[in-house]
């Protein structure tokens, strides 16, 4: 706040006090003090501090209103020009690539696609976030295990030797497509980041649940209990800010997806996600979508 904008708080407020206090005093000194009296102040008070508390809340707020507006702005602006240079980097580089022969050459063109498709993704989720802030994010009908593929595809280069079976879940549902993509990554980043070496990761459909079944660390009954806190981390070591699991919760959620945890220090973790609250309405059972 400036101190122009205090200034006038601190002037109106004293203003505003001298006034009720000299309407008090005269009240009280003409009438006597008595329960009917002070009820008429009060009411004549009433005005008097809705007013004080109008202005100083529009002194205090209009600020960080427009700070926010701006910020808001920028951010729209910024993210509609950053197509522009993505675009640009895909086309010159599929162009190189395709004149270039040497081996390494061609290497570091991928490196460089890989890096602006890295920007892209976070492009997509800075874009996500603001319709979903809005409330403008459409759910849609999808097959969840192209989400789960795109996941898998994603951890290839921090898995190591962890190995990940996976079997389709035949499961198609019609959420929001873009927090699905995320919950799944988070949850199957965090069964990679979480496990032993050369442990292995496990993901399947059992009857309308997603299940993720890892061979990691675990966790004890603290972690448990505070895993979907936005920032908790059980091992403040550990990469990253401690807000996948909350983005989970989130997702799950708004969605109505109920979510069990099976876990226990030293014998792994695993999540099951019901996404049969998320299966398209129609005249076909869960049990009949699962089988086929």
């Amino acid at each position: 706040m400036k101190r122009r904008e205090i200034t006038k708080v601190l002037l109106f407020y004293v203003v505003t006090f001298v006034s009720m206090a000299v309407l008090m005093w005269v009240v009280f000194e003409n009438f006597g003090y008595s329960n009917e009296n002070f009820l008429i102040v009060t009411l004549m008070l009433l005005p008097l501090s809705l007013l004080f508390g109008y202005i100083l809340s529009k002194v205090a707020l209009e600020p960080l209103f427009i700070t926010n507006d701006l910020l808001d702005k920028l951010l729209k602006d910024t993210l509609h020009e950053l197509n522009i240079p993505l675009s640009t980097i895909f086309a010159n580089v599929a162009m190189l690539k395709r004149r270039e022969e040497d081996p390494k050459k061609v290497t570091r063109l991928e490196r460089i696609e890989k890096a602006a498709e890295n920007l892209g993704e976070l492009y997509e989720d800075l874009d996500y976030f603001i319709k979903k802030e809005i409330g403008t994010v459409e759910r849609e009908t999808f097959d969840l295990d192209r989400v789960i593929e795109s996941a898998i595809l994603k951890m290839e280069e921090i898995r190591g030797d962890i190995s990940i079976q996976y079997t389709p879940t035949g499961y198609v549902v019609k959420a929001d497509r873009r927090g699905c993509q995320k919950a799944v990554d988070n949850l199957l980043s965090n069964a990679i980041k979480y496990n032993r070496k050369k442990g292995q990761v496990e993901i399947s459909g059992e009857n309308g649940w997603l299940v993720i079944r890892d061979s990691g660390i675990g966790m004890d009954e603290t972690t448990l209990f505070n895993i979907f806190d936005r920032y908790y981390q059980s091992d403040l070591s550990a990469s990253g800010y401690g807000i996948g699991l909350h983005i989970v919760k989130t997702f799950c959620d708004e969605h109505g997806i109920e979510i069990k945890i099976d876990s226990k220090a030293g014998e792994g973790t695993t999540f099951r996600l019901n996404f049969a609250a998320a299966f398209p309405k129609t005249d076909v059972t869960n049990e009949e979508r699962n089988e086929k």
